[in-house]
């Protein structure tokens, strides 16, 4: 269609035109016309700026029904200010409940829940009260956490009920429980809260059993391990068929074990009984002996015993409150036992009964030549010993020797032994007897092993008398032959020495195999 002709629809367009810019615009501005003429005459190449030509950060348009006009802004967005007042909450409250329906993560299913869980968790005990009744105690041990675990015990058939106290000491308070048979049992809670008993460090640190330390801050978890200590120690006692409360179960700080008693009454502590002579020499054997077993076989110190820690049931002697034991390696194993020897000596002694001293109660528990075998002869000996004396008159440097042995010093090992050099000496010297670990580690007064005890070795002549022979005989029949140079040697001896020993060799050399001989005979057995 050439430029001069009328198009089809050109009357429509140019109406259409004038109508636009008498409703939009109106009349345009004169820049704005001046714009549009010079636009044609322009390179067409060239990039042109906005048409309007004007910054849109500081300029916007307002349009009215006369036209529009340009005027300048204030700023990027204003808003006026309002009024209204939404909500009293803070800003970062109050779209917190859509918190939880927003994730960017990667999608994983089980983990949103698991993360939705602990946030209302963590949410709800941030918002949780805590008073002193969460923590408050009846009868110095019932807490709400301890009221839980009996709850356990009861829910999972442990025991049907609780029936009262049967004893409260310092660390703990035992109840008297029943099981669904109708039979008894001691259920023993340790203290969490009210902690009278706190010098625990010492029956703790330096055990092999906590090399890897333990808690001392947290009352609770260390009142946990204490009670642990205990119901470990009851089971290796038990295994060893030692006369204790048989353990059941262990709930972090409470213990259930077998009932000590009959017809539903707690056998009596030791000290509450009033027991005649013979009875007390049969008792006072009995304990000696558990107490032989005690540090050989389960390698415990009790660290505790006394007529405070024994009950008397059908005749036997029980041992209890083992939480304080330590195993024998500790570094306070000795003094502790010391301790447990010096009570028991004190208490049956009381009683009429002719005792040993500390330290043979120590040398018989200690001594490792003392075996179950010859355990009885020994002691024995040692009772035909103590009833020769009367302990009840010792003499003044007797009493100062007892106190001095309950303060000295004991070496468990070689390596711990301070002046060797001296004990060698005194050994050589004859006077070996001062020596306290002379029985700990089986020397015998030159220093040499043995087998039997030394109170033992006088009813054993024939047998030395055996073994010497034996000796005798396996000399003769050695090979070895000491050559070493006398020390108050002549000359003339030392040349007839010199020319024996150069004729020895020589018969040697005649039956002596060759050298090529040798060769190939390991040649031959290489081969193979």
């Amino acid at each position: 269609m050439s430029d001069g002709s009328d198009g089809q629809f050109s009357d429509y367009e140019e109406d259409l035109s004038a109508k636009v810019k008498s409703v939009r615009f109106g009349d345009l501005p004169s820049y704005r016309e001046e714009k549009l003429a010079n636009k044609n005459e322009e390179n067409s190449d060239v990039e042109y700026e906005d048409e309007y030509d004007i910054d849109s950060d500081e300029y916007f348009f307002d349009y009215d029904d006369d036209g529009f006009s340009i005027q300048k802004r204030d700023s990027a967005n204003p808003q006026p200010p309002s009024s209204k007042i939404n909500t009293y909450q803070p800003s970062e409250k109050l779209f917190k409940k859509y918190v939880n329906k927003i994730n960017i993560d990667k999608y994983e299913p089980k983990a949103q829940i698991v993360l939705d869980h602990s946030e209302r968790k963590a949410e709800n005990d941030r918002i949780k009260i805590r008073d002193k009744e969460d923590r408050a105690t009846v009868e110095q041990v019932l807490d709400p956490r301890t009221r839980m675990i009996l709850f356990k015990l009861l829910s999972q058939g442990y025991i049907e009920e609780i029936n009262g106290s049967i004893s409260m000491g310092k660390e703990a308070n035992v109840f008297r429980a029943t099981t669904k048979d109708g039979s008894l049992c001691a259920l023993k809670i340790f203290m969490t809260s009210i902690l009278p008993f706190k010098d625990r460090d010492i029956y703790v640190d330096g055990e092999f059993r906590y090399r890897h330390g333990y808690c001392k801050n947290n009352n609770y978890k260390m009142v946990c391990n204490w009670a642990h200590k205990e119901m470990r120690n009851l089971q290796r006692m038990h295994k060893a068929e030692l006369s204790v409360p048989e353990p059941i179960v262990l709930r972090r700080h409470v213990i259930l074990m077998s009932f000590i008693g009959t017809e539903g009454q707690c056998a009596p502590k030791l000290r509450d009984i009033d027991i005649p002579q013979s009875v007390a020499r049969v008792l006072y054997r009995d304990c000696v002996i558990m107490m032989w077993k005690m540090f050989n076989i389960c390698k415990l110190v009790h660290a505790d015993l006394s007529e405070f820690n024994l009950l008397y049931h059908l005749g036997n002697l029980v041992v209890i409150d083992v939480s304080q034991s330590v195993e024998h390696d500790h570094p306070h194993a000795y003094d502790f036992l010391k301790r447990d020897c010096t009570n028991i000596s004190k208490f049956f002694r009381k009683k009429g009964v002719a005792t040993l001293t500390v330290r043979e109660l120590f040398d018989f528990i200690t001594d490792i030549t003392i075996t179950e075998d010859n355990m009885e002869d020994y002691l024995e000996k040692l009772s035909e010993k103590a009833s020769l004396r009367n302990i009840n008159d010792m003499s003044a440097q007797e009493m100062i020797e007892e106190e001095v042995f309950k303060n000295m010093y004991i070496p468990k090992r070689l390596n711990e032994v301070i002046n060797y050099e001296r004990d060698i000496k005194k050994a050589k010297d004859g006077e070996a007897d001062d020596l306290m670990y002379k029985k700990i580690v089986g020397f015998n007064e030159k220093l040499g092993t043995v087998d039997t005890p030394e109170i033992l070795q006088d009813n054993s002549v024939s047998d030395s008398e055996s073994d010497s022979e034996e000796e005798e005989e396996n000399k003769e029949t050695s090979k070895f032959k000491n050559n070493a140079r006398p020390r108050d040697e002549s000359p003339n001896s030392k040349k007839a020495r010199k020319k024996a020993v150069k004729e020895e060799k020589a018969e040697k050399r005649k039956t002596k195999t060759k050298k090529h001989i040798k060769k190939k005979r390991d040649k031959g057995f290489n081969r193979k």
